[in-house]
């Protein structure tokens, strides 16, 4: 576990296990990721997704999400690029790096209830 934007986070698990642009598959008004097969809720969730691509605007539209109050409570990643980091810092999302991702989300894939903690500093998170 690599904490980029450092922070505390427990809450309900979101897997969105793709890459994903900000800028067109995000809507920051509704708190809604747009999948090929499915609009998500991430509003208070803990978004667990391989990272971002695509346009600057990224940033902007994860801080619109704060704003509006309908961002994730932080978002753990397998990688994390300039554009989304920019964003978590300012919007105040925490960001952690997820070093055994594949391992993370298959586990997440299995259970029924996914709940996660972090604790700032610590080093670990907690998953059941």
């Amino acid at each position: 576990m690599k904490p980029v934007v450092d922070g505390d986070c427990e809450g309900e698990v979101v897997l969105v296990d793709q890459y994903m642009s900000f800028l067109g598959e995000v809507d920051p008004v509704r708190g809604i990721v747009k999948t090929e097969k499915e609009e998500i809720s991430v509003e208070g969730k803990i978004l667990v997704f391989k990272g971002s691509r695509g346009s600057t605007v990224g940033s902007y539209v994860i801080y619109a999400m704060k704003q509006y109050g309908r961002s994730p409570l932080c978002m753990l990643v397998k990688e994390a690029e300039p554009i989304l980091i920019a964003g978590c810092v300012i919007a105040e999302i925490p960001l952690l790096v997820v070093e055994e991702y594949d391992n993370f989300a298959g586990t997440l894939k299995n259970k029924n209830h996914r709940y996660v903690r972090y604790t700032r500093g610590s080093g670990i998170l907690y998953a059941w």
